[in-house]
């Protein structure tokens, strides 16, 4: 049951970051119908590997609650803000 629920979260993280992304996908998509011949398999393979890649890296990205915390901590420590 878990297994499931973490695929749905996976699937719903997805479908945002395309969404977010959708205009550099589609530049993507326009740059690789204007190529031809050997150049556009290429570069097809190259855009398809890296929105794979990009797709599957979604949660190494993802910035945990604890670590910003920290770091918005950290960054007040050094630019002298927090109050001791």
């Amino acid at each position: 049951m878990k297994l499931i629920k973490g695929l749905f979260k996976w699937l719903g993280d997805i479908v945002k970051e395309t969404i977010a992304q959708v205009f550099t996908i589609l530049g993507f998509f326009i740059a690789w119908l204007t190529l031809t011949g050997p150049s556009k398999d290429i570069v097809g393979i190259a855009i398809l590997g890296s929105i794979t890649l990009w797709l599957l890296t979604i949660g190494l990205r993802k910035e945990k609650k604890k670590d910003v915390k920290k770091e918005k901590e950290t960054a007040e420590t050094v630019l002298g803000r927090k109050k001791k």
